[in-house]
């Protein structure tokens, strides 16, 4: 069958799902906008970008997307072009396959009208037998597509995934001084101040520092506030010189209380690094949960609590490691994503098959 997939945006994990599975899968594919900086990556490879056209072409290659390909992949259920495919496909008498892949957790909107048109939105486009969920995550990513009336057979595992391979390093080896690390935008759900406070508060008077790696609004702020030797702001680092903070760090700090998986959570794992991460990061229920990678907290006293764990016991640290390490290797690889991405290809077939 035929597979066509949407991206929303050029991005560095984009880029290296691309050259992993769907250029090896000849899989087709474009982005629905080039507004990013990982655009320059892109941009020599003579792909499509929907908003460098203009309307009336935009809409024939859509047409043009619907008659030649079986199944059709987006990775956000809210873009116009969503909307436009799948209200065809409702009206057309030759249904085509959309599957949508998400990485956001299920979230209830706390404003009633705002609840209301999400679930009656949701529930049309999720009950529709030719529309497939690809989740994210095996947990609270799957109850998004079940809570709006998704069939459990038309629920997908399609793992939020990074090159692991870029991070991986041969035998980890722990910095002096003991060294924790952010990364991530500096926004205010991110909880970098309190990461900071709770480090001058616990680390003050020990060889302990933290990098912290991001760019955003807060970054001038957070740089006046936290103006001393041991705490670093590094602004904003890519590709090898990341891959090297990664492999100089000791422990990966991500106390954000609002994200929807933090592919950061991946990349530390990769370099072996064991995560202390807040409860309400997506990738905590299949990437730490069990699997003794790190630990998951309640709030920022318990967060302090487990940075003080793991520089006092050295041995829970390189057990840890290990575990990270481990996992990304042989689990949670693009081995996986191939796995998950031709077991719905083959349902999609039987059910084209038998005519479901």
């Amino acid at each position: 069958m035929k597979v066509y997939s949407f991206f929303t945006e050029p991005a560095s994990y984009t880029l290296d799902l691309v050259d992993n599975v769907y250029d090896k899968m000849s899989i087709d594919y474009c982005f629905l906008n080039s507004h990013s900086k990982a655009y320059k990556n892109f941009s020599d490879r003579n792909n499509i970008f929907l908003d460098q056209m203009r309307i009336a072409d935009r809409i024939k290659y859509l047409l043009y997307v619907i008659r030649k390909y079986d199944i059709i992949i987006f990775n956000s259920y809210d873009t116009l072009s969503f909307i436009f495919i799948f209200l065809i496909n409702v009206f057309s008498l030759k249904k085509k396959y959309i599957a949508i892949e998400s990485d956001t957790q299920l979230l209830i909107p706390k404003i009633y009208i705002k609840r209301l048109l999400k679930h009656f939105y949701l529930s049309i486009v999720f009950q529709n037998n030719h529309i497939f969920g690809l989740a994210g995550g095996n947990y609270s990513h799957k109850d998004l597509f079940r809570n709006y009336g998704m069939k459990e057979d038309r629920i997908f595992l399609m793992p939020m995934m990074v090159d692991n391979s870029k991070f991986y390093v041969e035998k980890k080896k722990f910095p002096t001084p003991f060294t924790f690390l952010f990364v991530g935008r500096l926004l205010d759900t991110k909880n970098v101040d309190k990461l900071c406070q709770q480090f001058i508060s616990l680390f003050s008077n020990k060889e302990a520092k933290i990098i912290i790696v991001g760019d955003g609004d807060n970054l001038v702020k957070y740089k006046k506030s936290y103006s001393i030797d041991n705490i670093v702001f590094v602004g904003s680092v890519y590709n090898d010189e990341l891959i090297k903070i990664y492999n100089n760090a000791s422990v990966f700090t991500f106390p954000s209380s609002l994200d929807a998986w933090g592919l950061v959570v991946n990349e530390a794992l990769s370099s072996g690094l064991p995560v202390i991460a807040r409860k309400e990061v997506g990738a905590c229920s299949d990437l730490i949960e069990g699997k003794e990678t790190g630990f998951i907290v309640d709030d920022m006293h318990d967060f302090g609590q487990m940075m003080l764990t793991l520089f006092n016991n050295s041995e829970l640290l390189n057990n840890y490691s290990k575990n990270a390490s481990d996992l990304m290797k042989n689990n949670w690889n693009y081995q996986l994503y191939n796995k998950c991405l031709n077991e719905l290809i083959k349902k999609i077939e039987n059910d084209v098959k038998f005519g479901s």
